[in-house]
Formats: C-alpha cells, structure tokens, sequence
C-alpha cells in the first residue's frame, strides 16, 4: 500500500477511504483456489495511486463523503467498510454501481446476497463479495482455522469457505442468475477481503498461512494479566481504539481525542483502565500504540487485550 498518500490525508472517513482502497487483501490471490477470484493487492494499490488527486480535494473539503456516511448510519463497521466501498464505486471514472446488497432467494429461502454489482470503464460487469475481517491466532499452527475473531464467533476458514464456495458461486446458480436485472450476465465474480490478523504477543511466530496474503496487515494479542502487552518506545503512549475507528491507522492531533472514548494514556494509566474494564466485562479491546511526531500521534502498532481466559467459546462458531 502506498502509506506516503495515505500519511498526507487528515480527515479520518477519507483515511479510512483510502485504506479500503488501497490497503492489502487478507486471501492469497495467487493461492490455486482463489485464483482470479481476488481483487488483488496490485490493482488496488494503482486504484489508490489514480485516486490520489480526488482523495487530496476530498480531504480539503470532505463534507460530501461525510453527508454519504451520514445518510447510512449504522453501528457496524462491516457495514461502514461498505459504505466507503460504495462511495469510492460511485466515484470511480466510467464506472457505474449496478446494485448493492441484492438478495438472491430461492422460494422463501435466503440463499445470499449480491454485495456489490458494478460496470466498468471496460464494460465488465463484476460481482464483488466484500468483508473487512479481525482475527486472532487462538492456536500455534500456521492454518487459517486457527485464526478466530476477537468475539471467538468467527473463523478465518470458515469465512473464506463460505465466501469462496457459496457467495461467489451465486451467479452461476439459477436463482443467483433469476435474481439478476433482466439481462444482466456477470463476467467475473471476486472477493474484496481486507483487515488485520493478529498473533500471540510472544509464544507464536508469524509464519505463511495456506490461502492468505503474505502482504497481509497484521498486529499482536496478549491476555489480560498474565501476558505483556509490547511496546515499542517507553516514551510512546495508549488508546483505546472504538470499532467504527478500526480500518486506517490511528491518527490524533497532540491536543485532541480521536472520540469520547479515545484519548492518549500513559503504561500505568492504561493498565488501570485495562484492570478496571475486566473487573467487569470480558469484551476483548483494540489498543493502539501512539508515537508523537511533534504536532499529532501517530500510530506504530496495534493490539487485542483480552480477557485473562480467552478464547471461551460457549456459542457455536458461525461463518
């Protein structure tokens, strides 16, 4: 990912847009079952390139992405990651959105849904199955089933499994195909995957995981008191990041929070939020390590801190 372009933006949902654009993919697209069936790494990193001269006026004046954003409110961040893929289609030259969340039915069955349909410069027509993704490496072995999300209700094979032998075979089914505008026939059916995997503070090593990206973003994990939380400068400093704030890497001005529940704390103060939180709650959180670059923080790491017996799954792990 081109990160000069993304360090020159200051507004936080157009960061977030150009890291959805640009950042890499979680599956491998040159693994044998992915193949040409990834939006890969390379063409969103020239997507981001073409779009630096819109980003940087969007930047200048972002009001525009702000009212789309606006008129989608939502408290998921899969849901905002669609947004912003939305925004940035729509804005995309000669390129037009065909339909967005299409459901596929069979009778009063739910079969699935087209995420995003869309028309290129080119006259493709393509199907894209989007997901932004956080998982964990609950266990040593360098396999995708290791990987669970922070809530343990979620799983890397799984996800990947049902997007690449159900969602993206939709338009080669006949409801799939029923379920199309008239006359409509895709070209290509891809998956959009992005986000981070995370891996134990210190007893695992990252290592190549069959089917995802080398290039993949990545951060660590620790438990709650029993393990040390890493951290690259003693002089650095601590947030909590808020979901919705979860995609492009943290940025805050020296004197400024990044939301209510977001402001620069100290080792010791963070231990003492930490300690106070799982008193109470065993929600995993998402920390960030902040450098000071003089007038702002900048983010240099991030983590998941969770509860002291994590992983517990007493709820049956869903795709």
């Amino acid at each position: 990912m081109p990160i000069s372009i993304l360090n020159t933006l200051h507004d936080p949902a157009v960061r977030d847009l150009a890291w959805v654009i640009g950042s890499p993919g979680l599956p491998d697209a040159l693994s044998t079952p992915y193949h040409s069936r990834v939006v890969d790494d390379a063409w969103c990193s020239l997507q981001l390139e073409n779009a630096a001269d819109w980003l940087h006026a969007l930047d200048l004046t972002p009001q525009p992405l702000h009212e789309f954003i606006a008129a989608r409110p939502t408290r998921r961040l899969g849901h905002y990651f669609e947004t912003l893929i939305s925004y940035w289609l729509m804005h995309m030259p000669q390129t037009r959105i065909i339909a967005t969340n299409l459901q596929v039915q069979d009778g009063l069955h739910t079969l699935g849904e087209y995420d995003f349909l869309f028309r290129d410069a080119c006259g493709t027509v393509t199907h894209w199955e989007a997901a932004v993704k956080f998982y964990l490496q609950a266990q040593p072995q360098a396999e995708q089933r290791a990987f669970i999300g922070p809530g343990t209700r979620d799983r890397l094979d799984l996800k990947l499994e049902r997007v690449f032998q159900r969602q993206l075979l939709l338009g080669s089914s006949a409801a799939g195909q029923q379920a199309l505008p008239d006359g409509l026939r895709l070209d290509k059916a891809q998956a959009f995957i992005k986000g981070y995997l995370f891996y134990h503070a210190s007893a695992f090593e990252r290592r190549a995981v069959p089917g995802v990206s080398s290039a993949h973003l990545s951060g660590w994990w620790a438990r709650h008191a029993l393990e040390a939380i890493p951290q690259a400068s003693a002089d650095n400093r601590w947030i909590i990041l808020p979901r919705m704030h979860w995609l492009a890497p943290a940025r805050l001005n020296a004197d400024a929070h990044l939301a209510a529940d977001a402001q620069v704390m100290t080792g010791g103060e963070l231990h003492n939020m930490l300690d106070a939180h799982f008193r109470l709650k065993q929600d995993a959180l998402l920390l960030c390590e902040m450098q000071n670059t003089g007038n702002e923080w900048r983010e240099v790491s991030r983590g998941f801190v969770v509860c002291s017996s994590w992983p517990i799954i007493d709820t049956p792990v869903i795709q």
